[in-house]
């Protein structure tokens, strides 16, 4: 019985991080009380603040719980990418995009990053929260050396400039798609979008190819 009790206590507490996911992203974190939690999840407003003894906290669980956008886009590890790391960094970016366009929690962490938060002292930090579930800098970064050691872009690039402008871009495309979904479909054009951010390291490669060099495919 006592294993049957903690089980549903558990179950009970995801369910109201579910719920609290969608209420933040559709009203907005600081227009969300625990009570409009508990009614949404139709638990008793006892059962939240048994779970969780305030917003900030049941905010902090949200973040601290989900994985990173990297660890959900599963690529295979194999000798393609291994001596192309800009069509690897292509591949990730383009999976990253398409699995925010295609999953609704993904899509909700994002409005609520982007559109529906105003962070105070409490609650994690907003930087935090964009290096956990934006594009990976430590991964992005790696690539690029990479890149530059096999050539395939000028060793006098400054990449923490580079970075910068990726990251802008990258959350940019996000932020915006978020203000009005139908307005293109992020899933077809990731590729479109990608690539043409992506001339910006390699102006001489042929994106139609998959980042291999013109004159070399083939």
């Amino acid at each position: 019985m006592a294993k049957k009790t903690k089980a549903e206590s558990l179950k009970t507490r995801q369910l109201l991080i579910e719920t609290a996911i969608t209420q933040f992203a559709s009203r907005g974190v600081a227009n969300t009380t625990l009570n409009d939690i508990a009614d949404a999840a139709q638990v008793t407003r006892g059962a939240i603040y048994w779970h969780f003894e305030n917003k900030a906290k049941l905010f902090n669980e949200i973040w601290l719980q989900q994985p990173a956008l990297g660890d959900l886009i599963i690529i295979d590890d194999t000798a393609e990418w291994q001596n192309n790391p800009l069509k690897l960094m292509r591949e990730r970016l383009i999976r990253g995009l398409q699995y925010i366009a295609t999953n609704p929690r993904q899509r909700a962490l994002m409005q609520i990053l982007y559109h529906k938060c105003e962070f105070h002292e409490e609650m994690l930090s907003e930087q935090y929260i964009r290096e956990k579930i934006g594009f990976s800098h430590s991964q992005m970064h790696g690539l690029l050396m990479q890149a530059i050691a096999l050539g395939q872009i000028s060793p006098t690039l400054d990449l923490d400039v580079i970075l910068i402008i990726l990251h802008g871009c990258f959350s940019g495309i996000v932020k915006n798609w978020l203000i009005n979904q139908t307005h293109y479909d992020l899933f077809l054009q990731a590729p479109a979008l990608v690539d043409n951010t992506l001339r910006m390291l390699a102006s001489n490669y042929n994106f139609d190819e998959y980042l291999v060099p013109e004159g070399i495919a083939g």
